[in-house]
């Protein structure tokens, strides 16, 4: 694959990233956690881009990004949920375990690790798939146009194929290097086609209640 198309399909991100930018005052602030997760997509690229360019390898920031990204999509489920809040420490806690281990037992932080990111994506999983029932069955609005379900149905197109293809770089079960390769290639597809479902999402986030004084 091109290497200037698989840049483009990462650096699509930043039409998310600008809208955010541009609306950040006026959304609702559930969605904060959803704009910092957009921001911190982009930084990552930014830095990735820079090692691989002066060091050859992004593997270092790389897993550490997924372990950051997986607290702030913990808090934004716990803003759009409002409840049980022992559950997402547990959770937090459960992936800290995980990634240590995933990174400095299992393996080292200069490799390019998947325990941990096969994790993540079931339980961002979990989450959206449990939502999407929810809105599916409570929400009477156009779910076309409700973030939430924009970026729930996105997290399941993106993350299930992202688990799908890390489960084979977890497990080595000796998969053609042929066929491994255009998997890759694939879930650069549909990460660009992810971003640009972030940016529709973000231009779809209802705006702050303005209150104003009868006094």
């Amino acid at each position: 694959m091109n290497y200037l198309l698989m840049t483009l399909f990462n650096y699509s991100i930043i039409i998310a990233a600008i809208i955010a930018i541009v609306r950040f005052k006026s959304i609702m602030a559930d969605y904060y956690p959803f704009v910092f997760f957009i921001w911190l997509g982009l930084f990552n690229e930014i830095l990735s881009l820079f090692l691989i360019y002066n060091y050859q390898s992004n593997s270092a920031n790389s897993n550490i990004y997924v372990l950051t990204e997986y607290m702030i999509l913990l808090m934004q489920f716990y803003k759009w949920n409002n409840k049980g809040i022992k559950k997402y420490y547990v959770l937090a806690a459960i992936g800290i375990a995980v990634w240590i281990t995933d990174n400095f037992i299992i393996n080292t932080l200069s490799q390019n690790n998947s325990v941990f990111r096969v994790f993540y994506c079931f339980v961002i999983l979990f989450f959206s798939i449990d939502k999407l029932n929810k809105l599916l069955v409570f929400e009477y609005s156009n779910l076309l146009k409700h973030p939430m379900f924009i970026i729930c149905v996105t997290f399941v197109f993106y993350y299930g194929f992202k688990a799908f293809v890390e489960s084979f770089n977890m497990v080595h079960l000796g998969l053609n290097p042929a066929i491994l390769r255009d998997l890759w290639i694939i879930l650069y597809f549909v990460n660009g086609t992810a971003n640009l479902l972030y940016a529709i999402a973000v231009l779809c986030i209802p705006t702050k209640l303005k209150f104003t004084s009868h006094w």
